[in-house]
């Protein structure tokens, strides 16, 4: 069963539950009275609405929640007046961080059935509206707790934020039921992938490496009926895979491996979609060293990989009709006496030699031997990489947007349009010769790393030595580190890990399936 630490359970219907013990309308700002789709709730509910938005009480701002409690003791209905923000300005992400605020404020005060009335909304349809609270109420409901001791469980006995199990009911218009339970069950096959993505980064480097990491994706695969090979270091150095060889040597846990998953349905279109993630299990740095505040969080170093993971998920239990092949280059970059160490050089799999100038810069090494031989092998109609790649790329864009560089216009604005409804935002960065040149090395064909300058503009231009120099294969890079986790809540992402991409990635391969 695959593990999404998420306790919460989505239906749709037309009626509001008798054992509900809440409802939630969602309302914008400048909404004087409750919206029509109150009136299933009936006319007491919908005074109490009416009473808070007329004494400003609730002014349905952006992310508000604001609660009204109808009679007392164990039949007492729980009213939930959830905001929009201004009505021009709302969107799916809005109604994904509204669903998130309210399944935070079902935890505070121990709400375990809940009903939702979706909003009638003027350029949103009904579907998009059920897919985007569903999947706010599921990636907020992302509970990770697998490590959590006696001593945590005493506490939270007494805890009223605790987590049980959430039964919420998507209350919709008869006529539109036809369409939103399938955009309900969608979200909840994403989400169950995400979650799982955001499951495995999360878990520590002592218990997360590379070998680890191929037990996870073959079980995963015998879930989803998805093909699975792993490639160990004898099958690798007998390919000349000389990055992640050398990137994972220094490891005593775990030798490096390339996990390669396929989504092969019997009727599919003759194009086939390759997605590769880096998972480096976890980044010391090499000898190379990190500074030591923060290193702990190396571990989500994995999460381009994770984020494959997920994907690969949903892709299989949706049955998108293509084939879609997922591969997860994954090594532990540690420290020790047969580390690989600045100075070195390098062959990769496709020939390209590259002198180690920062064992620091060890992303580039796994996805240099991993698009090379994926793209090969797998001849790809696009392609598209993950990572952790650079801090550089946080110091550009902040940590609200991936950066993404590419050898296709049309793929940049395909993955761009993919990723705007889902909320997850990209910005494309300059890849040319000026880039590729400033990599180019003394000793060897290039350098894995040039020094701070335009360190995200460095890892992309390495990157593009291991796609085809013609443009004949449509490749984009994303840089994901400052999106693939978090230090702070947000409305529907704990701290910790976010999956970022899955749902952009569903969205792209669903329009490439059409």
């Amino acid at each position: 069963m695959i593990i999404t630490s998420s306790s919460a359970e989505i239906f749709a219907t037309d009626k509001i539950p008798t054992s509900s013990e809440a409802i939630v309308v969602f309302v914008a700002e400048g909404d004087s009275s409750a919206p029509p789709a109150a009136k299933v709730a009936g006319k007491e509910i919908a005074q109490s609405i009416d009473r808070l938005l007329s004494a400003d009480t609730a002014v349905g701002k952006p992310k508000e929640v604001t609660l009204s409690i109808i009679g007392d003791g164990p039949r007492a209905q729980h009213v939930f007046v959830a905001g929009l923000g201004k009505p021009e300005k709302i969107s799916p992400e809005t109604l994904r961080q509204s669903a998130g605020s309210v399944l935070r404020a079902f935890r505070k005060h121990q709400i375990n059935r809940a009903a939702i009335l979706l909003p009638e909304l003027k350029f949103i349809s009904a579907t998009t509206a059920a897919d985007a609270i569903s999947t706010g109420i599921h990636l907020a409901a992302f509970d990770y707790q697998e490590y959590k001791g006696t001593a945590s469980k005493s506490r939270e006995k007494s805890d009223k934020s605790s987590t049980k199990p959430i039964a919420i009911t998507l209350v919709a218009e008869k006529s539109s039921l036809s369409k939103v339970k399938p955009a309900v069950d969608r979200a909840k096959i994403i989400c169950n992938g995400q979650n799982f993505a955001r499951t495995i980064a999360s878990r520590p480097g002592n218990d997360i490496n590379p070998i680890t990491l191929a037990k996870q994706a073959q079980s995963l695969a015998r879930e989803a009926s998805l093909r699975c090979t792993v490639m160990d270091e004898r099958q690798l150095a007998r390919l000349g895979m000389g990055g992640i060889l050398a990137v994972g040597n220094g490891s005593i846990q775990s030798p490096p491996r390339m996990i390669v998953l396929e989504h092969r349905p019997a009727k599919r279109s003759a194009k086939t979609i390759l997605v590769v993630g880096k998972a480096i299990t976890f980044d010391t740095g090499g000898i190379s060293i990190k500074p030591a505040d923060k290193m702990g969080k190396m571990i989500f170093d994995k999460c381009g990989g994770m984020a494959v993971l997920g994907l690969m998920y949903a892709v299989a239990k949706l049955k998108l009709p293509i084939h879609v092949v997922g591969i997860l280059a994954s090594a532990e970059n540690a420290i020790s006496s047969k580390a690989y160490r600045p100075g070195d050089i390098l062959r990769m799999y496709n020939g390209v030699t590259v002198d180690v100038t920062n064992t620091d810069a060890e992303g580039r090494l796994v996805l240099g031997d991993a698009l090379a031989w994926g793209i090969e092998k797998f001849k790809p109609a696009a392609v598209v990489d993950l990572a952790t790649l650079t801090g550089g790329v946080i110091v550009a864009l902040g940590k609200t947007m991936a950066g993404v560089m590419s050898n296709s216009d049309a793929l940049v604005a395909e993955l761009t349009q993919a990723g705007e409804p889902e909320g997850e935002k990209m910005w494309r960065l300059p890849l040319g010769e000026d880039q590729r040149d400033f990599i180019k090395a003394e000793s060897a064909d290039i350098v894995n790393s040039a020094g701070r300058e335009g360190h995200p503009l460095q890892g992309g231009a390495f990157l593009s030595y291991f796609v085809p120099d013609d443009e004949s294969v449509p490749w984009a890079h994303l840089d994901i580190a400052g999106v693939a986790d978090t230090e702070k809540k947000l409305p529907y992402y704990a701290v910790g890990a976010t999956g970022w991409g899955v749902r952009t990635l569903v969205r792209w391969i669903e329009s490439r399936a059409r």
